[in-house]
Formats: C-alpha cells, structure tokens, sequence
C-alpha cells in the first residue's frame, strides 16, 4: 500500500515539476537542436484591421485610441474598430468623438450585452484589413510593433504572430509581484516554442492573425478564452502562431490581488471550454503540437488537482521520517502564501511571500473556474477589471 502512495505521490510531483520547470529546459535543449528559419519582410505593409472589444473602459479608452492613431504604420493601411458590448459609462461618446476627426476609427456599439466573443464575430466581418490585430482597451502598443507582427506574414507558413506583452505595476502590489513574474515567465516559453515551431495560444492584448484564418468563435453559456482557441485553430489548419518579443505592449497589472484573482477565475473557466475543442490536437500524430499542449497547457491545466492529490497523498505517508518532512515543507509553503495574503491585504509586499501566494492563488482560481464551468456560474459578457 505504501509503495503505491509512493509512486502516485513521486508521478504528481514530477507532472508539477515537469511542466514548470522540465519543460522550457527541454525546449531550450531543442532549440539548439531545431531551430526554424522564417521569411520576414518589414517592407510588406498588407492592410491592417485594429480590433478592440470594449465594456465601460472610459478611464484608458482615450489613451488607447491616442495610442493608435501615433502607430507606426501607414494611415491609408490601418483601420482601428472598436467593438462597445453595450458599455454604460462614457466610452461610447468618447469613441464617436475620435471618430468624428478621423476616419480610421469606427464604432460598433451593441444595444445589449454579449460578451467578447459575440463583438468579436460581429466586428471581423466588417473589417476591411488582410490582417487582423487583436488587442484590449488597457494594453498600449510600442509604435513599430503592428509592423514588426506583419512582417511575419511574407512566410506562407504563418497564420498568426504574437507579441511581448510588459507588464506595469505602479504600486507594486503582491499580485502585480507575482504576475510580473509569470508573464516573463510565460514570455520566455512562448519564445522558446516559436523559435522550435508554434506558440500555444496567444497573449490577448497583442496578436495578429490573418483575416481569411478567422472562424467565428461558438457560443457559450460561460466566457471563452478568444486568445487560445483562435490561435489554435489555425494551428489545426496547418499554420504556425509564431512569437516576436520586439513587437511590445505595455499593460497595468491588476490593481489588487483580488482582481486578479477574478481574472484567474475567468480563464479557468475558459480553460475547461477550449479543452474540448483541441482535443484532436493531443495525439501523438501531430508530434511537436501535441508535446506542447500537454506539456504547456493540459498538465498546467490539472495542477490544482495534483496539489491537492499530492497533500492528501503526503497524509497517508506520514507513518515515513521522509515524508514527515516533505509534509512540514508543503504545510510551510501554503503557511507561507496565506502569510503573501495578509501582507497584500495590508497593502505591503515581500517578494518571497508573493511568489507563493501568487502560485496558490492562481490554481485555486483555476480550480473554482473549473467548477463555475459545470455550474455555469460566469456568463460570456464580462467585467471589467480596475487596471
């Protein structure tokens, strides 16, 4: 009987460790062995459609549109439609007033609300551009990065290109700490994986995708992550999503740990929603694309079910010197993270402290989106988070 809870508790450690930390080791080894060369033209400029959905974003919607208009990119080629999911504030006057002195700028203001994925199937039919440039209303562009994303489209083999979002955090709260951190994580895996073959999903503020790749996204009685199922669709057309980390937007993290911690929520809720949809993309046929995703996404995916696994399993181990001390250690490590959570709340930082609290709180906001999913607990439409 031990040894059984022996060798579960070694496998779900090794799945945690693997997919963390295993993994971007591996791919770091086989970029050095397999690196993919790809044809880029910075002097192609295709006709560009800006695509914005938007709900009650008055406080960065004139930043965003000021942002725009001072792209990088000839005025004649780039269009910026700004999709209103029936928002109640004042971004819909503000958008009509940019788009009264410039053409560029047109609004789709919807009567009730959707959600992002219903704008989203509205919007693109309009759009007049070849390439699609997916982006949020907080996330701000370096002035080259819409031509440094098109430039990858002269190679027939590219469906999409992600860029490099950065992450702002003024106030330097613990959840901003811990998230600053996950996305130069996430960061170096998408480059790692772009430089072997394909990234696996995008980052939602900065994407592009060729227009004619886009498929209407399903309806669903909860929220759809649009940032990896469209990436991904196009991957299962044979297309690669590749990672350009000099094509840079800059985004404000979270103003607290418990926005956040919704925002975790949603894209549990997401997760469980994609799941279905790429599974023909998990066999071993599909070589490179399958070890990516179960590597990258469906063991990431199920760690809020191995931590749990491996403390339950960690108890019924306890009759063993070893173990006793592997479970002091992960008593310390959760003490530790409810520690990061009574110092945010306090309004203070200690980085060790929020390393932890951070990775227990994005798997327990995983593991509550999962159950919102089967419950149907989080609509499509969205709220807006303080940023």
């Amino acid at each position: 009987m031990n040894l059984s809870l022996q060798i579960a508790f070694w496998f779900c450690l090794f799945l945690i460790v693997y997919s963390y930390a295993v993994y971007p080791i591996a791919l770091l080894l086989l970029s050095k062995i397999h690196l993919k060369t790809r044809i880029r033209n910075a002097n192609r400029l295709p006709s560009v459609s800006f695509v914005i959905a938007a709900y009650n974003e008055q406080d960065v919607i004139e930043n965003k549109l000021r942002n725009c208009l001072s792209m990088n990119y000839p005025k004649t080629k780039i269009e910026f439609l700004i999709g209103s999911d029936h928002s109640t504030d004042g971004t819909d006057t503000l958008v009509r007033r940019f788009a009264r002195r410039h053409r560029r700028i047109r609004l789709f203001a919807f009567p009730l609300r959707e959600g992002k994925a219903y704008v989203m199937n509205k919007i693109v039919p309009r759009a007049k551009g070849d390439i699609l440039v997916f982006s949020d209303a907080n996330t701000l562009y370096h002035a080259d990065s819409v031509r440094r994303m098109v430039s990858h489209f002269a190679d027939a083999g590219v469906g999409g290109v992600c860029g490099k979002l950065v992450l702002v955090n003024p106030n330097d709260n613990t959840g901003g700490q811990g998230e600053t951190l996950y996305w130069n994580y996430e960061n170096l895996v998408k480059r790692l994986e772009g430089r072997i073959r394909t990234v696996f999903g995008a980052t939602g503020g900065i994407y592009a995708i060729r227009k004619r790749l886009f498929q209407p996204l399903p309806r669903s009685r909860t929220s759809i992550n649009d940032d990896f199922l469209i990436p991904m669709r196009i991957i299962a057309k044979g297309f690669d999503v590749v990672y350009d980390d000099k094509a840079k937007a800059r985004e404000f993290v979270s103003y607290s740990a418990q926005d956040e911690f919704r925002r975790k929520v949603r894209i549990g809720t997401g997760n469980v929603f994609t799941f279905i949809h790429i599974l023909p993309l998990l066999h071993p046929r599909h070589g490179f694309i399958a070890f990516g995703l179960w590597s990258h996404k469906i063991i990431r995916w199920a760690v809020p079910f191995l931590m749990a696994l491996l403390f339950l399993l960690n108890v019924g181990l306890l009759g063993m010197p070893f173990f006793r001390w592997v479970f002091g250690f992960q008593v310390l490590f959760y003490l530790c993270a409810f520690a990061g959570w009574l110092v945010d709340r306090r309004g203070k930082t200690l980085k060790p402290l929020s390393i932890c609290f951070y990775f227990v709180g994005i798997n327990l906001a995983l593991l509550i989106g999962y159950v919102n999913y089967f419950t149907g607990s989080i609509p499509p439409a969205w709220d807006r988070l303080e940023r």
